[in-house]
């Protein structure tokens, strides 16, 4: 597939996956790709507070300033990917519906590595806005829940490529 992609409709890509599992990395390889907006909630929180508290009230405020420049973009026909941890149904269920308001074809994407190699990613020093460690996975490793609909599972310890072209193909085949 070339790098010239095109689509009817605006794409929702909505990234998945614990703290070290190259969701940052694949959504940068894919909005280049894609020529969409990368929405990374980590660069979001870092722009409205100094210092995160990670308290829902905070919470709220990141993700729907998340939400509203999505569907802005969405509404606007350009392909959007949410680069978020999005571990639990209600997490991306905000997504979920906003894809169906705007009419945008939704791609979940959960990305995935083995315990000991998101623990050696995060126990190096992090480049970009995540402040997540060993112990912000420690107390999220549990919450990951199984998306209610079909979704793409990407192993993030081998090329990326294949799944961004199947991503691409995934958007333009339903748009």
């Amino acid at each position: 597939m070339d790098g010239n992609f095109t689509s009817r409709r605006a794409g929702l890509v909505i990234l998945s996956g614990l703290p070290g599992s190259g969701k940052t990395t694949f959504a940068n390889a894919l909005a280049a790709r894609l020529r969409a907006l990368h929405l990374e909630s980590d660069a979001i929180r870092r722009d409205l507070v100094a210092a995160p508290t990670y308290a829902p009230a905070e919470h709220a405020a990141v993700f729907g300033r998340l939400e509203r420049r999505a569907e802005f973009a969405l509404r606007d026909g350009r392909h959007v990917v949410v680069d978020a941890t999005n571990l639990e149904g209600h997490d991306r269920r905000r997504f979920v519906r906003l894809a169906e308001r705007v009419d945008a074809v939704l791609v979940p994407v959960r990305l995935t590595a083995p315990e000991a190699t998101l623990r050696a990613r995060l126990e190096r020093p992090r480049e970009g806005f995540s402040q997540a460690g060993v112990a912000v996975y420690e107390a999220m490793r549990g919450r990951a829940q199984p998306f209610a609909r079909p979704a793409l599972v990407v192993d993030s310890r081998f090329s990326l490529a294949g799944a961004v072209d199947l991503v691409c193909r995934l958007l333009h085949d339903r748009g």
